[in-house]
């Protein structure tokens, strides 16, 4: 059902009557001098907003990321956002953007929230974007898309700006469980020296290497490397303390495949991991694409970008590439190859995805899949369900079968 009224926007408010009911709201927000028209009303539970948007591959924002490009804000009446998410845009260089105020009325007896929908061009590896966010029909119509997926109606409610009301019920299905928090840790979380993001260094001389794909090297012995991504599919891209805990205090080293996008809004975290010794730091991509679906120069500016937000972020530059979902071709390898990459897979997965795979079920799987030379995937950004309450018996139940836990680069020439 379709609901339009012409109302005009006068100064800085706008007065709509949605629903039968009068309201106010500003009629723009503020980003580094420009006006952004607002766009959207939505009427819904923050509960039931964020599991949809997480549902959707929205991913909030980032404090760190926040301070690191203070050019970027955006301010309605000089609030920042209450609710502030991104999403990967078609090219690489830009991000679809949703920015939510609390607004005091309630609708249909639901919270009220005014948003205004960007598209953010521009965008360069830890450097602040070129141009100013613009309203877009894209970026609108991607959240309006994403909300269908909740039990959720929409209607144009003004138009000369086109504002559109969302009243957004409930997530799909299954979508509440993003939601779930991990156990708090027993002590506080490991703390880096700052959150500064570094000057982006430029990337020495590439030396291509062999375009192989690894999955168990023959050559490993009793060596076996447990490694951890880091995703950033702009979806979810958080982390779990706790296995970086597990990790230092069962001296384990481990490979961390790490895209250059969680990178960028985790600088506190990197700054942890780069000065951990047991940590060897590798490539995911950008932001997480089906590497195999995008054409070669894509690839390359995937791998190329990420590498060079590593090499600023750590001072040496990455050995090793995994691609998103594990998905790989010939192309994609000798694309990685011609830049440096050795393309590693995995002999096993963990299954840590898995919110129903429990504990015990992990610490099993691991146990009695694992061999000379494995390599096993398990994941850092709360994408493992429960990997870092297994991580300390697989630890020590690898090392009781004999097995020597290593970084990736000690298993290949």
């Amino acid at each position: 059902m379709i609901l339009l009224l012409l109302i005009a926007a006068a100064g800085a408010e706008r007065s709509l009557v949605v629903d039968g009911k009068p309201l106010k709201i500003a009629a723009h927000a503020e980003s580094a001098g420009a006006s952004l028209a607002i766009n959207l009303l939505v009427s819904s539970e923050e509960r039931a907003l964020l599991a949809t948007l997480l549902h959707r591959a929205w991913t909030p924002d980032n404090p760190a990321a926040e301070r690191a490009h203070p050019e970027a804000l955006v301010r309605l009446a000089g609030r920042p956002p209450d609710l502030d998410f991104e999403h990967a845009g078609v090219h690489i260089d830009e991000r679809l953007r949703l920015l939510l105020w609390r607004h005091p009325e309630r609708l249909r007896g639901l919270p009220l929230w005014v948003g205004v929908t960007l598209k953010q061009s521009g965008v360069r590896p830890l450097l602040p974007p070129s141009r100013p966010p613009a309203v877009t029909q894209d970026a609108i119509d991607r959240v309006l898309a994403d909300f269908s997926f909740g039990l959720s109606q929409a209607r144009v409610v003004a138009s000369q700006p086109r504002v559109t009301w969302v009243e957004l019920v409930a997530p799909p299905a299954g979508a509440e469980d993003l939601l779930l928090d991990l156990p708090p840790p027993t002590e506080p979380p490991l703390l880096p020296t700052t959150h500064e993001a570094p000057p982006l260094k430029p990337l020495p001389q590439v030396q291509p290497v062999p375009a192989e794909v690894l999955t168990r090297p023959e050559s490993a012995g009793r060596r076996v490397a447990l490694t951890f991504d880091a995703c950033s599919t702009l979806d979810r891209s958080f982390y779990d303390d706790r296995i970086t805990r597990a990790l230092v205090g069962t001296r384990t080293p481990a490979t961390l495949f790490i895209s250059g996008r969680w990178a960028e809004t985790h600088l506190r975290q990197m700054r942890v991991l780069s000065e951990i010794p047991l940590f060897e730091i590798a490539n995911h991509s950008y932001i997480h694409p089906h590497m195999t679906e995008v054409p070669p120069e894509r690839q390359r500016e995937e791998l190329l970008w990420t590498q060079q937000i590593l090499f600023s972020l750590t001072g040496k530059l990455p050995r090793f590439f995994r691609p998103p979902y594990g998905e790989v071709d010939g192309e994609l390898a000798q694309v990685a190859a011609q830049n440096g990459l050795r393309t590693v897979e995995y002999d096993f997965p963990s299954g840590d995805p898995d919110k129903h795979s429990t504990r015990e079920r992990l610490v099993a799987w691991v146990l009695a899949k694992a061999r000379p030379g494995s390599i096993v995937v398990m994941h850092m950004n709360r994408r493992g369900w429960h990997t870092a309450e297994a991580l300390p018996d697989i630890i020590a139940g690898l090392r009781a079968k004999g097995f020597v836990l290593s970084q990736v680069g000690e298993m290949v020439p």
